[in-house]
């Protein structure tokens, strides 16, 4: 496999996807987020994400770039998958901070796969990213280790980053397979 490629875990069929379908379209990448938010958005931005995300291999190769899940096609040595890491976060920690490491992987895990399923169903159940204040409410509802904080903000952090690195990797109309390959590669390297 090409140096290149490896560097980007995204074989070209991938990269000729999220080329075709978001060069030039950032407009497509905010209707996404804001969808994903749960924000208003219109009838318009719905045709489109409709229509973008038609064929599951979209979905799949922007669902690959926020977050891996089982991807055993990434080059040996690059394996990308969701719960990795976790071990980092637990390894002789507290009974607390392990329970919220991995509550709150569990918790984005699963925003996650309520906005993607919005990509081909936007009337679908929304990710809720209400913080709820935990001011006059009695002990028992308190969620005293502010699981939902920190899995709202990751997920909004992960789909921000993801979405961007799909816009930079998407990059211009006019470029080949081969340009976008060098570009990235050119800023990686800086």
């Amino acid at each position: 496999m090409d140096k290149d490629k490896a560097k980007l875990m995204y074989n070209d069929r991938e990269l000729l996807l999220i080329k075709s379908v978001f060069a030039e379209n950032e407009e497509l990448l905010k209707s996404v987020r804001k969808l994903m938010f749960g924000s208003k958005v219109s009838l318009k931005e719905i045709e489109a994400i409709k229509s973008s995300f038609s064929n599951p291999d979209v979905v799949d190769a922007v669902k690959h770039k926020v977050y891996g899940l089982n991807n055993l096609e990434t080059p040996i040595g690059q394996l990308s998958d969701f719960w990795m890491g976790a071990e980092t976060q637990i390894f002789g920690a507290s009974r607390d901070t392990i329970y919220q490491a991995v509550a709150v992987k569990e918790k984005v895990l699963e925003m996650f796969e309520k906005a993607f399923a919005l990509l081909t169903n936007p009337d679908g159940e929304k990710v809720n990213l209400e913080v709820k204040s935990i001011l006059n409410k009695p002990r028992a509802e308190i969620d005293e280790l502010q699981i939902d904080l920190i899995a709202r903000n990751l997920f909004m952090k992960a789909i921000d980053s993801g979405l961007f690195a799909i816009m930079t990797i998407a990059g211009k109309k006019d470029e080949t397979l081969e340009d976008v390959l060098n570009r990235l590669s050119k800023n990686s390297n800086k």
